[in-house]
């Protein structure tokens, strides 16, 4: 904005202290315009400290030659000091220069305030309005940005919830599918291992049969491979059970032996007699009866 240099002149009874004020003054509006505003704050401060000048213009003007110098601080001592002026203008001035810093410094709601008060010092003061109405576009347009950034914020928060909860429910699904797999895994590894055993099972029940059959066969061949029982023990063992019967009957081995021989001899004499009768010839004439 164009900054309003007040230039007032105070009569006083000393014409030598009038003098010197109105040149100080104009002094400090010419370092202003050529934007010596060190100097200008230097001359305003010396009107005010040294030559007691109070007057709500060099308070306006010492707040703009600050607000130039990008001390904030003193700019706005100087403006709140100016603002309690009677004169309208002077006053609206002030407040719309507090408005801009405010919005200088981000603090919209400050600003508009600020603005308001201005335009209410004085509506004719256009370029207040017009501030008020930049600053207010500002304010909308950051509510603006703000609810979008609420709204991507809680769609953000919902796409994450939804990402994490999908993801969730993947990895319980995953859970579950490896969870199932491990059980069809481990009922193929017993379903194995039983076939396995029963494989075993028969094999050695095969085995067992098998090496029956061998055991049945080697049986067999071991009856038939047996030798008889040797004559001369079954001789021994009768002429042992002999002997025990002479004994009994109190018959020596010699006179049995000489019985023995006489049977014998009897027994080849009764069979020759048998051969001679069958070789007698049989007479034709006579029937067979």
């Amino acid at each position: 904005m164009k900054f309003v240099i007040l230039l007032l002149l105070v009569w006083i009874n000393d014409p030598n202290d009038i003098a010197l004020i109105n040149a100080y003054k104009a002094d400090a509006e010419q370092s202003f315009l050529a934007e010596d505003f060190s100097q200008a704050v230097s001359q305003y401060k010396f009107l005010m400290d040294s030559l007691n000048v109070n007057e709500d213009a060099i308070h306006l003007n010492l707040g703009h030659a600050y607000h130039q110098m990008g001390d904030t601080a003193q700019a706005r001592t100087a403006y709140n000091q100016a603002a309690l002026s009677s004169n309208a203008a002077l006053k609206s001035i002030a407040y719309q220069q507090l408005g801009v810093i405010s919005k200088s410094n981000k603090n919209l709601k400050e600003s508009l305030a600020y603005l308001k008060a201005s335009i209410k010092a004085n509506p004719a003061n256009s370029d207040a309005k017009y501030d008020f109405e930049l600053v207010k576009k500002l304010i909308k347009e950051s509510q603006d940005q703000e609810n979008k950034e609420d709204q991507e914020d809680k769609e953000n928060k919902e796409d994450q919830e939804n990402k994490e909860d999908q993801e969730n429910k993947e990895d319980q699904e995953n859970k579950e599918d490896q969870e199932d797999k491990e059980d069809q895994e481990n009922k193929e590894d017993q379903n194995q291992e039983s076939d396995s055993e029963n494989e075993e099972q028969k094999d050695q029940e095969g085995d067992e049969k098998e090496q029956d059959q061998k055991d049945d066969s080697s049986e067999e061949e071991n009856q038939d491979e047996s030798p008889s029982e040797d004559p001369a023990d079954e001789k021994s063992e009768a002429d042992k059970s002999t002997q025990e019967k002479l004994a009994e009957m109190n018959i020596s081995p010699e006179k049995a032996e000489m019985i023995l021989e006489a049977m014998r001899n009897g027994e080849i004499q009764y069979i020759q007699q048998q051969k001679r009768k069958a070789t007698e010839k049989k007479d034709k004439g006579k029937p067979d009866w």
